[in-house]
């Protein structure tokens, strides 16, 4: 089901677009003044354009070929889950990426999105079957395999991100709840034994989120100038490349991880509040699609796309205010970073191509 420009969902396109413009100027002023960050926003820029080129040709393939292709990707997504684990580049004690020399490649964002496809054709394709317990197992295991190669890498950030997703669409699936309650209970049951199976510096993450003073210049050190330099914006910021904390680079991985401190500092409550307001209106628009998609499959693939958007942003968000641990997860379409922007474009062509199918009803009547 092919789109036209006429046809296009502005409003999701004017959103994704501004964000994504902000995130360049956003990065511009976290790094131009780094010599060796100084040219990371030109990258930005080129792989946004990169992005929207790559957007408009999946939106338009009919997001049901996805759905079709989805056991296929999920297969690819373990084998490259498999691949990083030997054969990673490791980056400050963890293999999480694939390099080919002229590109990067994380295989666990391709990962997390292969799981909402694969989740979304096997739970949307078998209605009342699925109040038997073995395929409750067979979900479970569809989602625990490709969770214990993201651990092992480790990227803990990318192992909590999934795991709220996948629950929520098992339930708005037709999952029993009093399985998924169990499932809970369970899991918080095995704390301890997930406690030990955390990396050191993973346990440290989330004692200092607790305490950060307990080790200002160390471990909580990020957070505590997180905290300061969205708290000195006051109501209106100091002003663009005006931020202190920013400008003096005393924010780790400011142009990534913690963008959002950078935006606080600069454009401050107000500034902040606009952003959170976009991506309100973003995830708003794509529920909405979820919720009037013409087929069940449709529906839980675009809840599992504004699922994953909408859950990202609220954990990068605390992380940067002090009200979550440090996660290690970007801030959709602001953040530097040219895979993360790629795939989060990527999935929006699908939401735009999903949002198409909605006004055009008289096109999907031989649909199964």
């Amino acid at each position: 089901m092919k789109t036209n420009v006429k046809s296009l969902d502005w409003t999701l396109m004017f959103l994704v677009f501004t964000l994504s413009t902000i995130g360049i100027f956003m990065v511009y002023s976290a790094t131009e003044r780094i010599p060796s960050l100084s040219h990371v926003w030109e990258k930005q820029a080129l792989w946004l354009l990169v992005a929207v080129g790559v957007t408009w040709l999946v939106s338009q393939i009919d997001y049901r070929l996805w759905l079709e292709m989805a056991f296929y990707l999920y297969g690819i997504a373990l084998f490259f889950l498999l691949v990083v684990l030997f054969l990673g580049d490791p980056t400050k004690g963890a293999q999480r990426w694939l390099n080919f020399g002229f590109f990067s490649f994380q295989p666990s964002e391709f990962a997390k999105f292969a799981v909402i496809l694969a989740l979304s054709r096997y739970i949307g394709s078998k209605g009342v079957e699925l109040f038997f317990i073995g395929r409750f197992f067979f979900i479970l295991g569809m989602i625990g395999i490709p969770l214990a190669f993201i651990l092992e890498q480790p990227d803990l950030g990318s192992a909590i991100l999934l795991i709220p997703v996948s629950v929520v669409l098992m339930y708005a699936g037709g999952v029993r709840f009093r399985w998924l309650l169990w499932m809970t209970i369970l899991g918080i049951a095995s704390s301890p034994i997930l406690w030990q199976i955390l990396r050191e510096y993973q346990r440290r993450r989330i004692t200092i989120f607790l305490n950060p003073q307990a080790d200002p210049l160390g471990a909580g050190y990020n957070i505590i100038q997180s905290i300061i330099a969205v708290g000195s914006g006051g109501i209106s910021g100091k002003g663009f490349m005006q931020g202190t904390q920013t400008q003096l680079s005393f924010i780790p991985e400011h142009h990534t991880d913690f963008i959002y401190s950078v935006i606080g500092e600069e454009w401050g409550f107000v500034g902040s509040a606009v952003v959170m307001v976009l991506y309100f209106l973003l995830f708003r628009r794509a529920f909405e699609i979820a919720q009037k998609a013409r087929d069940r499959e449709g529906s839980l693939l675009a809840l599992g796309i504004v699922l994953m958007y909408s859950i990202q942003t609220m954990i990068n968000v605390g992380m940067a205010i002090g009200l979550l641990p440090v996660a290690g997860l970007t801030l959709p379409f602001i953040s530097y970073g040219g895979s993360s922007l790629l795939y989060c474009w990527i999935e929006f062509g699908i939401l735009l191509n999903i949002s198409y199918s909605i006004r055009r009803p008289s096109l999907l009547g031989t649909q199964g």
